[in-house]
C-alpha cells in the first residue's frame, strides 16, 4: 500500500511538470473564469442561463478529456523513456501496482480539477441568476425550465418498421399490377423499405391546415403531487430555423371519467382501469405561437389528466391562418416533463457522468501507453474514439443508396460491439434544458461502456505492461 501511495504521489508531481498539462490547465482556468461571465445568451433570460451553462460545462469536459488522454500517455511512457522505471521494477513492486498507481494519480488530478471547475461554474450560475435583473415571470420560467431536474416522458411511438413493411407490400402490389419492373435484390428491397420509412415518418410529422393529431404518453405517475409540463416546438411550412413566423393552433387535453355502469363502485372500476376519455380544449380560441421556438404549458395536478393506467393524451389542431403546413419533429416534442429533483442534484449527477468519461479516457491512455510509444499511444486512443463516433453515425443511418451504405451500416453495427462512442456521455444539453440525468442512464453507461468495453482494454494494457521487456528499450 505504501508503494501504491508513493507511485500516486510521484505521478501527481510529474504530471504537474508537463508543459502540455500546464497549457491545458491554463485553458481550463480561462474556461471557468471567462465563459460563464462573458456569454450574453440569445437575448432571453432563459437562454442567458442555458447557453452559459452549456458552453461552460462543454468546455470543461473537452479540456479535461484532452488532459486525461495526454497525461495517461505521457506519464506511462516518461519513466520508460528516462530509464527510471528500469530501476523501479527491480524492487519488490509489481507492475500491476505501478500501472494502477499511475492510473489513480492521473485520475486524481483530473477529478480534483473537475470538482473545482464544476463547483465554480455552479456558484457562478447561481450568482448570475440572483444578480441579474430578471422579471418575476422570467425567474419563474428559469426555475421551471433550467434550474431543475425534470423527468422526460416521450409519446408512444408506432412501429415504423412494421408500418413501412405493410405500406411497401401494398406499393409493390400496385407496381406489379401496372406491370412495372421491381428490384427484387436484398439491397433493392432494403432501399425501398428505407425510403418508405422516411416517407411515413415525414407524413406523421406533418399537420395539414385543419388537421388534428394526438399523442399518448405512458408510465405517468397516477399520484401526482406536482404539475406536469408540456414542452414542444413546431415549424411552419418547412423544418428550418429561417423563415419561421407566427402561427395558430389549438391544444386539447384528455380527462378520464370512470364509467360507473361497469362496476359495483368507483374503486373497483379504477382497479380494472375502466374509464372513458373526454377531450377538452385548453383555450377558447386558437393560440398564437412563434414557430421555431420552444414553448411550455403547465398542467396542475388537480386537473386530473392522468388516467388510472398512467396515460396522458394530448391533441393538437392546425389553425394556421395562411393555410400553412405545421411540422412536429420527433426530437422537439411534444414531451411531458415532471419535476423530480432540484438543480444541484441534477447538476452533480451530470458531473458524475463526466467523471465516468474521464475514468475511461484515462484508462485508455494508460493501457495504450503501457506497450506503445507516446505518439503512437495518443494516435491509437484518438483513433479508437473516432471509430466510436463514426460507428455510431453509420449504424444509425436510415439512407441506403448503394452497396457502400450497407457495408458501412453493418461495419458500424459490428464496431459498436467493441468501441465506445464518447458522445454517449454528453449530458450538458440535459442539464441546460433542466432534464433529469436518470440513474438508469448512468448505470447503462457504467455497464455498457465502462465494464463491458473499457475494462477489458484496461486489463489488456496491464497484461502487456507486465510482459513488456524493459531491457529492449534503448533511446539514443
Amino acid at each position: 500500500m505504501r508503494a501504491f501511495a508513493a507511485i500516486v504521489h510521484l505521478t501527481f508531481r510529474n504530471a504537474m511538470r508537463s508543459h502540455i498539462f500546464q497549457l491545458l490547465l491554463g485553458l481550463l482556468l480561462l474556461c471557468v473564469g471567462l465563459i460563464p461571465t462573458t456569454i450574453s445568451g440569445d437575448g432571453t433570460a432563459t437562454g442567458f442561463i442555458q447557453i452559459s451553462l452549456l458552453y461552460s460545462l462543454s468546455a470543461v469536459m473537452l479540456v479535461l478529456s484532452l488532459s486525461s488522454i495526454w497525461l495517461g500517455c505521457y506519464v506511462m511512457t516518461q519513466d520508460v523513456d528516462s530509464y527510471q522505471l528500469h530501476m523501479v521494477i527491480t524492487k519488490p513492486v509489481s507492475r500491476v501496482t505501478i500501472w494502477l498507481g499511475k492510473f489513480s494519480g492521473i485520475l486524481l488530478i483530473n477529478t480534483i480539477l473537475l470538482i473545482f471547475s464544476t463547483t465554480i461554474i455552479y456558484f457562478i450560475m447561481l450568482a448570475k441568476f440572483y444578480q441579474q435583473d430578471f422579471s418575476k415571470e422570467d425567474r419563474a420560467r428559469i426555475e421551471n425550465e433550467v434550474m431543475v431536474g425534470r423527468r422526460v416522458f416521450w409519446p408512444d411511438r408506432p412501429d415504423l418498421d412494421q408500418i413501412a413493411r405493410s405500406a411497401l407490400s401494398e406499393k409493390l402490389k400496385v407496381l406489379e399490377a401496372q406491370g412495372k419492373e421491381i428490384d427484387r435484390s436484398p439491397q433493392g428491397q432494403e432501399r425501398m423499405l428505407a425510403e418508405t420509412r422516411r416517407e411515413i415518418q415525414a407524413q406523421m410529422s406533418e399537420l395539414k391546415p385543419g388537421q388534428t393529431t394526438f399523442w399518448t404518453f405512458s408510465d405517468i405517475p397516477t399520484d401526482l403531487q406536482r404539475p406536469l409540463y408540456m414542452r414542444y416546438r413546431l415549424y411552419i411550412d418547412k423544418v428550418a430555423t429561417e423563415g419561421q413566423r407566427l402561427t395558430h393552433g389549438l391544444w386539447q387535453i384528455g380527462k378520464p371519467r370512470i364509467n360507473e355502469e361497469r362496476g359495483a363502485n368507483v374503486f373497483e372500476q379504477a382497479r380494472r382501469q375502466e374509464y372513458e376519455l373526454h377531450m377538452f380544449n385548453l383555450s377558447e380560441m386558437p393560440e398564437q405561437v412563434k414557430s421555431g421556438d420552444f414553448h411550455e404549458k403547465v398542467f396542475p395536478p388537480e386537473w386530473g389528466i392522468v388516467t388510472p393506467d398512467g396515460k396522458v393524451v394530448l391533441g393538437y389542431t392546425n389553425f394556421d391562418r395562411q393555410n400553412g403546413t405545421q411540422h412536429f419533429q420527433p426530437g422537439d416534442g411534444p414531451k411531458i416533463l415532471l419535476r423530480v429533483s432540484g438543480f444541484a442534484v441534477n447538476y452533480f449527477r451530470a458531473v458524475f457522468v463526466i467523471f465516468l468519461e474521464l475514468v475511461i479516457l484515462t484508462g485508455l491512455g494508460c493501457a495504450a501507453a503501457a506497450f506503445l510509444t507516446m505518439p503512437t499511444a495518443i494516435f491509437v486512443v484518438i483513433s479508437y474514439l473516432l471509430f466510436g463516433s463514426f460507428a455510431s453515425y453509420m449504424a444509425e443511418t436510415s439512407y441506403f443508396g448503394g452497396a457502400a451504405d450497407y457495408i458501412g451500416y453493418y461495419v458500424g453495427k459490428i464496431l459498436l460491439l467493441v468501441v465506445i462512442p464518447i458522445q454517449k456521455f454528453e449530458v450538458t444539453n440535459l442539464v441546460a434544458n433542466g432534464e433529469l440525468v436518470e440513474f438508469s442512464f448512468i448505470w447503462r453507461l457504467i455497464f455498457a461502456y465502462l465494464l463491458l468495453r473499457a475494462l477489458p482494454l484496461f486489463l489488456f494494457g496491464i497484461l502487456m505492461y507486465r510482459r513488456r521487456e524493459m531491457g529492449l528499450i534503448i533511446r539514443k
